[in-house]
């Protein structure tokens, strides 16, 4: 009949089914394979460190040798002046406020009242109206005047009333009052304040100019004609070329090559001026240490303030005192900061030193006189120890090079 569909053959479908379970059985089987080799390379590269490090010497191992071969240096003696460079500021140890101890109108203000100008000792800085201060001393006069014509007349009553006294009662000491000593008294008095109001309004006239208290920098400046003015009114503000200074901050350490540190002289160029060396003086040293940089101030005078601004950086070096017999090494010899090795009969020592300065471009340190025993330890094992058994090259290195004394540390 047609449109009927014949039934599927059984073989066909067992067929089909076997097929996918062969296929994914293989699947399985290479993934297999894959993590096994991997596995077997893994195992392999552990085996083989394994053997390396095993074959590897053992640091234990090492520090158990009984002798470490090292090279020593003998250093060469020579006298030597440390020579401490740093940077430095240029400072005012004080600056002073300008303000006028009278009260008025400005007239005139100086030309050289201006930032940045020098002025000498004495030189006008600006002056007040004058009215009325001339009008007062004028006062004050008039006052004296007075004062004295009544003291001079109450002299002429005193005297006819000493006369008259003694005239009616010769036998009788004569009365302060009858003496007219009070009134005598309250008009000296009056003549003395007079004379006291007349040299205040002369002050107060003197001080309506207003002069440069020193050699000074002005460093600002706010003040113009017609400006109206009080006592204790800041209206610019000035340094003294006096106190100009340069501020060097130093590590102890560097200090210590400089004692005794005031007193003694430097030599100084400004940033930017190579070609302007000036001298100056350490005249004090900071009483403190800088609590963030541990720092402590060198403060030198200059001998020359002039064209100085403050706020200037400068490079500074301070020679000190010549080390007689200080010691040459090379700069590998370092362990620590202050610390060298040496060889004593056969064993490793610890020596402090104090170091003095550096030469060669920092290749060579030089050292105030130690004990440096068989010879100093030009490359210092990592693993060095007090006491440890070592055993000297046979070639020992000589330093050879000895510096100028006047060339110091660079």
């Amino acid at each position: 009949m047609q449109g009927r569909k014949e039934p599927e053959s059984p073989e066909m479908g067992v067929g089909a089914e076997g097929t996918e379970r062969t296929a994914w059985a293989m699947g399985v089987i290479q993934l297999v394979f894959v993590i096994a080799v991997i596995a077997g390379a893994v195992g392999f590269s552990m085996a083989l460190k394994g053997k390396e490090s095993a074959n590897r010497p053992q640091l234990s191992e090492l520090r158990g040798e009984p002798v470490i071969t090292v090279r020593v240096v003998q250093p060469v003696r020579t006298d030597f002046a440390p020579d401490v460079r740093a940077n430095g500021t240029i400072q005012a140890s004080a600056e002073v406020a300008v303000s006028p101890q009278v009260s008025g109108e400005v007239m005139s203000v100086s030309e050289n009242f201006l930032a940045g100008s020098e002025v000498e000792r004495g030189a006008l800085l600006f002056e007040i109206d004058q009215t009325d201060f001339r009008l007062a001393v004028e006062g004050a006069n008039a006052e004296i005047a007075a004062a004295k014509s009544n003291l001079a007349q109450l002299e002429a009553d005193a005297e006819l009333a000493v006369r008259e006294w003694k005239e009616l009662y010769p036998d009788r000491e004569i009365t302060d009052l009858a003496a007219q000593e009070p009134q005598l008294d309250a008009a000296k008095a009056r003549l003395d304040s007079a004379i006291a109001n007349k040299r205040t309004a002369e002050l107060s006239l003197k001080r309506t100019k207003v002069f440069a208290p020193a050699d000074a920098r002005i460093v600002s400046s706010n003040l113009d004609v017609g400006q109206v003015v009080s006592p204790g009114q800041t209206v610019g503000r000035l340094v003294s070329l006096n106190s100009i200074e340069l501020v060097v901050p130093l590590p102890l350490e560097q200090q210590a090559l400089l004692e005794p540190v005031v007193g003694r002289s430097a030599s100084f160029r400004r940033k930017g001026a190579s070609d302007d060396e000036r001298r100056a003086t350490v005249v004090r040293v900071d009483a403190s240490l800088d609590a963030r940089t541990r720092l402590s101030n060198l403060f030198l005078k200059p001998e020359r303030q002039r064209d100085l601004r403050i706020g200037d950086f400068a490079d500074v070096s301070i020679r000190g005192d010549i080390y007689d017999g200080a010691l040459v090494l090379p700069a590998s010899a370092l362990s620590r900061q202050d610390t060298v090795w040496v060889v004593q009969q056969g064993q490793l020592a610890s020596r402090r030193i104090f170091v003095l300065g550096e030469r060669n471009a920092g290749s060579e340190i030089v050292t105030a006189p130690f004990d440096v025993g068989d010879g100093v330890v030009a490359l210092p094992p990592l693993e060095a120890k007090e006491g440890q058994d070592v055993t000297i090259r046979s070639e020992a290195t000589v330093i050879t090079s000895i510096g100028d004394v006047s060339n110091g540390a660079e």
